[in-house]
């Protein structure tokens, strides 16, 4: 069953292996995946049970190829969920692959525990995490759930899964029948049943359609970027070449109704949604928000005042263990931080340290372009190539190595008009953009490695990631509402109460 929480996860990339043992396929199906109705890749999804014991393998495979300002980007995602065919948890396998970058993951279900290992360029990362103590189903025993339900003509149907793009947490799903219609399906009519699903982990509204036998037959999701949509097809048509490739970073190009001088310690803005929904963003580091009654968001970025951090945060042990993305263990990221400390004089401050361990990583970084995908600390420590990501967690990672918390943050940064000529106008745009935060004497402060200065006013802040293994899909998750639904108004003093 094709689940709409997993549609952010098409930006995350999975590959995974098959396990040896006597499979035979139960049911197999073919999809094309299009953005915006434009063909981006295909999707495969079997279902397969093993001879001697019965145990059910449910294999999901995509693949999208995108464009970022003009660089084709192709990204590939397979999970393998087994469990037995009473619907009891075995493991998981994953492996995220784009652009030469990879991750693996793999969940063993043991005496009560989800055991996780995950690599991702450096040494594995391992973690024994509490089987979570609410009841949840499995990926088969979700859709022998719906099948009841559905022949029973029920109008909604929620339950409880757990989905690996999304950690090991327990995910609820309400699904909500929306009506009937007719689509032509490998070449009939066939009469389908319309489902809106959400849950309670990615703030997205998805539509479903399912035949009367359950089969999936499509599915779409506004990602921000535009409307994914996957339709069953056959296998032929379902790999058929991607012609015109969607592009992603332009179109979420946002641009000010003012240019913006990014030499100023202080700047005001007036943000709100395209769509006319409250905008809600944090305050954090050098973000200052207060929400509006007519749903907008004043934004006040000021260097000069960063925000406390919260007694969470400063316990929150997440910001200086080593995950796959930001391993501050890695013996590549551990000789970079080493070698900046050992230059630096006796008795610097961890701000003196974070700002040399920023400089190094906005120089260390070679190949500045988006020829990479999300590369993890220690790959980016080794390749020395990458874009915004890369240089935000190699600088996590390497603030970690020092002994500094750190986390990522994902929002908008400003580009004045030379660097964006697609807009055509004189103000610049804003581009979705990552960095990093470090908390030093009890502030976060913002650190830009992309920038040949630590950091300018022109950032917008839409969340913060730990970039722990078993929460960043969920965090990364909250940009959703947010991702081409913002629109910037820079305030003049005289506007500024």
């Amino acid at each position: 069953m094709k689940q709409m929480y997993r549609c952010f996860a098409l930006l995350v990339f999975f590959l995974a292996p098959s396990v040896c043992a006597d499979w035979t396929v139960q049911e197999e199906h073919w999809y094309s995946v299009t953005i915006d109705g434009v063909k981006s890749g295909w999707a495969h999804e079997v279902v397969e049970v093993e001879g001697e014991t019965g145990d059910l393998k449910t294999e999901k495979m995509q693949t999208m190829t995108l464009s970022r300002g003009g660089m084709e980007l192709t990204i590939a995602v397979t999970t393998s969920f087994i469990e037995s065919a009473e619907g009891k948890p075995i493991s998981v396998s994953s492996t995220q692959e784009a652009m030469g970058s990879s991750q693996t993951t793999s969940w063993k279900f043991v005496d009560g525990t989800i055991e996780m290992t995950t690599a991702a360029g450096g040494q594995p990362i391992v973690k024994k995490v509490p089987l979570p103590k609410e009841p949840w189903l499995t990926p088969q025993a979700v859709k022998r759930l719906f099948m009841k339900k559905m022949n029973e003509s029920v109008s909604a149907i929620t339950y409880q899964t757990m989905s690996p793009e999304l950690g090991p947490a327990v995910i609820t799903v309400v699904m909500t029948k929306k009506g009937e219609t007719t689509q032509d399906v490998l070449g009939k009519e066939v009469s389908v049943t319309v489902w809106e699903t959400v849950n309670d982990k990615m703030p997205v509204i998805g539509t479903e359609w399912y035949s009367h036998d359950g089969t999936n037959v499509g599915s779409s999701i506004n990602a921000g970027f535009g409307a994914i949509e996957n339709r069953l097809m056959p296998k032929h048509d379902a790999l058929s070449p991607v012609n015109e490739v969607p592009e992603l970073m332009v179109s979420l190009l946002v641009e000010p109704n003012l240019p913006i001088d990014i030499e100023e310690t202080k700047l005001t803005m007036l943000v709100k949604s395209k769509d006319g929904s409250s905008i809600e963003l944090p305050s954090v580091g050098m973000q200052h928000v207060s929400g509006n009654n007519d749903g907008t968001a004043t934004v006040v970025v000021d260097l000069e005042n960063p925000i406390e951090a919260t007694e969470q945060e400063l316990q929150d042990p997440h910001y200086l263990e080593a995950s796959a993305l930001c391993d501050g263990t890695d013996e590549a990221v551990v000789a970079i931080a080493q070698d900046v400390l050992s230059a630096m004089p006796d008795g610097s401050s961890d701000m003196d340290k974070a700002l040399a361990l920023r400089a190094k990583v906005f120089y260390f970084i070679e190949e500045k372009d988006m020829s990479t995908a999300f590369a993890s600390a220690s790959q980016t420590a080794r390749s020395k190539r990458g874009d915004c990501s890369e240089h935000a967690v190699l600088l996590c990672g390497l603030l970690r190595a020092s002994g500094i918390p750190s986390r990522g943050v994902m929002g908008m940064v400003y580009l004045p008009e030379r660097y964006v000529p697609e807009i055509g106008g004189p103000n610049g745009a804003f581009g979705w953009h990552m960095w990093s935060q470090a908390l030093i004497d009890g502030k976060w402060i913002d650190l830009d490695a992309t920038l040949p200065v630590p950091f300018t006013v022109g950032h917008i802040t839409t969340l913060t990631s730990s970039l722990a293994d078993e929460d960043f899909a969920t965090e990364m998750g909250g940009i959703l509402p947010t991702i081409g639904n913002l629109k910037v108004d820079v305030l003049a003093e005289d506007e500024v109460e």
